[in-house]
């Protein structure tokens, strides 16, 4: 079903330097709850933005950790890269994007370009999927995590167990109490994938950058990023893995899943982990 912001009392709004397109409402059982909608930049270079929104008290959706399945139990690896859309029926989500970055088992990155569906990988901080913990906290990964009263947070968690579901961040966090991280003298352009919530904790904003598309999206740097989410009200947010790996899946209601963004590889790229929303199982 396709809605515009228009009559959602204030609760969802677009700020957009660009041109912003018509909202789709994701889970028209509670209109504007889980809305994703797109924008068109033609400054400062030509940019396609996209955007994912959770109202976080809606009862019967829950955000999920996608994580890969452990390969090889107490072995060194903690994941395997999954195919995107594989991993988003499993867990029968109603939309995700890609979350933490990965390696191989040994932390390297030999053999990148290669790395298949199946293939086992150690995975970058924080991971933590319906409170089974995928992957432990490491230094200088920024957590992102769920609660059981649904509220998100950033940074280490006082104990894992309070986090029902957690991802982290990859190189930084971009807002930490409204105010912008990254230095804006990096000007490293990519595609890009974060998420942010505001200064409540009422809702929860992803945003996908597509980059290295001369022409039709040529990425951003971190703090364009930050300023993307800021312009959005975002409080908090942090970085996400980005590059070939960015992607937005969504399912509209009575259709397949789909993909909403355009990989900068033109494929999709296996990932290891998402973070995205489902009907909760109470429900």
């Amino acid at each position: 079903m396709r809605r515009l912001l228009t009559g959602i009392a204030g609760l969802f709004f677009i700020c957009s330097a660009g041109f912003g397109q018509e909202v789709l409402d994701l889970y028209p059982d509670q209109p504007g709850s889980l809305i994703c909608w797109s924008e068109t930049r033609t400054t400062p270079r030509p940019l396609r933005i996209y955007y994912l929104k959770i109202a976080l008290n809606t009862p019967d959706l829950e955000v999920i950790t996608l994580a890969g399945e452990d390969p090889d139990g107490e072995g060194p690896a903690e994941s395997q890269l999954a195919q995107p859309m594989n991993m988003f029926r499993k867990f029968q989500a109603l939309a995700a994007v890609n979350a933490n970055a990965y390696s191989g088992p040994s932390g390297d990155l030999a053999g990148l370009p290669n790395w298949r569906e199946g293939h086992p990988v150690n995975v970058h901080g924080l991971v933590v999927s319906q409170k089974k913990i995928v992957s432990p906290i490491e230094s200088k990964r920024t957590p992102f995590w769920i609660d059981a009263q649904r509220k998100p947070h950033i940074f280490e968690p006082p104990s894992v167990s309070l986090a029902a579901e957690a991802v982290s961040d990859w190189f930084s966090p971009l807002i930490v109490d409204s105010k912008i991280v990254p230095d804006p003298s990096d000007q490293a352009l990519h595609p890009r994938t974060a998420l942010g919530f505001d200064h409540t904790g009422a809702w929860l904003l992803f945003v996908v950058v597509d980059g290295r598309q001369p022409g039709f999206s040529e990425g951003v740097s971190l703090y364009e990023l930050a300023q993307v989410l800021q312009s959005q009200g975002c409080a908090q947010s942090i970085n996400l893995d980005g590059g070939g790996s960015s992607i937005m899946l969504i399912r509209e209601p009575g259709k397949d899943v789909r993909t909403v963004n355009s990989p900068s590889g033109k494929a999709h790229r296996p990932i290891p982990v998402m973070l995205g929303v489902r009907k909760s199982a109470r429900f």
